[in-house]
This record gives C-alpha cells, sequence and structure tokens, in this order.
C-alpha cells in the first residue's frame, strides 16, 4: 500500500470538493458584483460629479441641461438621464437645503445606481485564491509531515 499515493488522491477530492463549494456558496455576490459593474457602466464620463434621474423626471433641456447613459438614443421614462451637480442644484431647487454628499447618496438610492465602483475581477480573484490557496497549504503542510515522518522509518535490510 502506497500511503504517498494515497493521501495526494485524497487531497486532489478534497480540493476539488472544496472548490466547488467555495464557488457554489459565493456565486450569487460574484454576480451581484458584476450586475453591478455594468450598471456602473451606463455614467456618463464626465469631470463633474453626476446625478442619476428617471427621464420621466427630467427638467430642462437634452444636451444641455442633462445627459442620457452612453447608448442610449431617447430618453424614455425607465432610463436614467444623468444631470451635472451645478445643473441639478439650477433645476431641482427642492433639493437646495441638502448638502452634496448627502444628495448624491440620496439620488443613487433612488434611482438604483451603485455608489461605490463594482470590482468584479478582483472579488473573483480573491474567491479563487480562497478556493485554491488554501487547499495548496494543505497539500504543503501535509506534504512536509509525511516528509518528515519518513525519516523516522526505519530503512528495508536487503
Amino acid at each position: 500500500m502506497n500511503i504517498k499515493r494515497g493521501l495526494f488522491r485524497l487531497w486532489l477530492v478534497l480540493s476539488v470538493m472544496f472548490a466547488i463549494a467555495v464557488f457554489v456558496f459565493t456565486y450569487d455576490s460574484i454576480k451581484r458584483e458584476f450586475e453591478k459593474s455594468s450598471l456602473l457602466a451606463e455614467i456618463p464620463a464626465n469631470d463633474e460629479e453626476m446625478i442619476p434621474v428617471s427621464c420621466y423626471q427630467t427638467r430642462g433641456t437634452r444636451k444641455v441641461d442633462f445627459e442620457l447613459a452612453p447608448g442610449v438614443t431617447e430618453a424614455k421614462p425607465w432610463e436614467r438621464c444623468w444631470y451635472g451637480l451645478k445643473k441639478f442644484r439650477a433645476l431641482f431647487p427642492e433639493y437646495k437645503d441638502i448638502d452634496d454628499e448627502q444628495l448624491v447618496t440620496k439620488t443613487y438610492l433612488e434611482a438604483n445606481v451603485p455608489l461605490y465602483p463594482a470590482r468584479p475581477w478582483q472579488a473573483l480573484g480573491l474567491i479563487a485564491i480562497l478556493a485554491f490557496g488554501i487547499p495548496l497549504g494543505f497539500l504543503i503542510v501535509g506534504g512536509s509531515l509525511v516528509w518528515a515522518l519518513a525519516g523516522f522509518i526505519r530503512p528495508k535490510a536487503s
């Protein structure tokens, strides 16, 4: 009976099961991170802080006061229109008592747009490191123990 080969096979089977379990349990969070990154892709590139508003609530003129998301050609009610912070303040005076940070947070939450950048590949990389790093650590520790314990076995007499 070959102990080393048996332990390696056991490690391999348990490692595959562990990796599958990690990916099954983290699938939803990874999926949410990728969905969040696709939502952030619709924010127009601009140096000024942009405020999302449902297009049925727009005030002002398109391309002068507000912009549509990249790739959107028509302001439909379910689309988001984007205002620069200064234009938004001028056109929506009911928000005059709210400071800029609270205004951005409130409008992003109402428009269901994530405030913070999504990093789906970073999240996936961390999950992969967890899924494969822990079994690799066990392989190194187990292999070291087998190697160390093999030093206590007497060689067979010929």
